[in-house]
C-alpha cells in the first residue's frame, strides 16, 4: 500500500541519496586549499568582516599583505586592531606602508617608503597631514655680501642688513636655520633674525663670541605646498662698535 512519503518526486530514498550529495559537496568546498584561477566582473571584490588579502610567492614569502595587523603593538588605543597595507620585496622586505604606530601617540596612519635596508626614505607628514615627514629638505640660500667675500657677511649699523636670503618651494610643515655668528668687538651686542616673507619669524642675540644659532622651526601653516617662499637672515648692532659677522651653516625644512 503506497505511502504519502511515496508520492514525493523519487520517493524517501532519492531524498537521502540527494542530502548525502550535498553534504559531500559542502565538505569538499570547505577542505578547498585554494582558488587556482577566477575572474571578477564589474561588481568588484570586497572582503569585509576583518578579512585580509594576502600574496605570498612560491616561497611562501608575504610580498603583499593588506587588513588587520596581528601584532599587537600596532593595536589602537582601544585594543582594537589595526587595518593596514603592507607592499614588500620578493625577499620579504618591507617596501611601502600605510599604518600609525600608536605608542608614539599618533593614531594617524602615514604612508612610508624604505629601502632595502629597512630605512624610512620618504613619509607624509603625521603631525600636520600635508607634506612630507622624510627627507628633510635643504632650503637653498646664497650670501648677501656687503664687502668683501673673504669675509663672513656682516651688518655694522644699529638698522637691520640682510645677509643670506633665499626661496623654497614648501614642501614641509616647519623651516630652521643654523647659523654660526659673533661681534667683531668685545662689549658689543647684536641680533640676527629670520624673516619669512619679509616678516621677523626667529631671532638671537649676538655678543663678542663665536656660537652657533638655531632660528626656527618656524611652522609655515599659512602656506599651500609647494608655494614658493622667500627667506632672509638679517643682522644690525644693539650696542658698541664694529659689526655682526654671521655665517649659515645649514637650512632645512623639518
Amino acid at each position: 500500500m503506497p505511502t504519502p512519503g511515496d508520492q514525493l518526486p523519487g520517493g524517501p530514498q532519492q531524498m537521502a541519496r540527494d542530502i548525502a550529495d550535498l553534504k559531500r559537496q559542502v565538505r569538499e568546498l570547505r577542505a578547498a586549499r585554494r582558488l587556482e584561477s577566477a575572474a571578477v566582473g564589474a561588481g568588484g571584490l570586497r572582503i569585509t568582516g576583518g578579512g585580509r588579502l594576502a600574496m605570498d610567492t612560491p616561497a611562501r614569502i608575504r610580498m603583499v599583505d593588506i587588513g588587520t595587523l596581528t601584532d599587537p603593538q600596532y593595536n589602537h588605543g582601544d585594543g582594537s586592531a589595526q587595518q593596514a597595507i603592507q607592499l614588500r620585496r620578493e625577499d620579504g622586505g618591507l617596501a611601502l606602508a600605510c599604518y600609525s604606530y600608536p605608542p608614539s601617540g599618533s593614531e594617524a596612519q602615514t604612508w612610508r617608503l624604505f629601502d632595502r635596508s629597512g630605512n624610512v626614505i620618504a613619509a607624509e607628514d603625521a603631525a600636520t597631514g600635508s607634506g612630507l615627514a622624510r627627507p628633510y629638505l635643504p632650503v637653498p640660500l646664497g650670501p648677501a655680501y656687503e664687502g668683501s667675500w673673504d669675509y663672513w657677511p656682516r651688518a655694522t649699523a644699529t638698522t637691520t642688513s640682510k645677509l643670506w636670503q633665499g626661496r623654497f618651494y614648501k614642501q614641509l610643515p616647519s623651516v630652521v636655520l643654523v647659523m654660526q655668528a659673533s661681534m667683531d668687538t668685545g662689549g658689543a651686542t647684536g641680533t640676527i633674525e629670520m624673516t619669512v616673507d619679509g616678516t621677523v619669524r626667529a631671532s638671537a642675540s649676538v655678543a663678542f663670541s663665536v656660537s652657533y644659532f638655531t632660528l626656527g622651526p618656524y611652522a609655515l601653516d599659512g602656506y599651500d605646498h609647494m608655494q614658493q617662499i622667500d627667506v632672509t637672515v638679517q643682522g644690525r648692532r644693539t650696542a658698541g662698535t664694529g659689526a655682526l659677522r654671521a655665517t649659515l651653516y645649514s637650512a632645512y625644512q623639518i
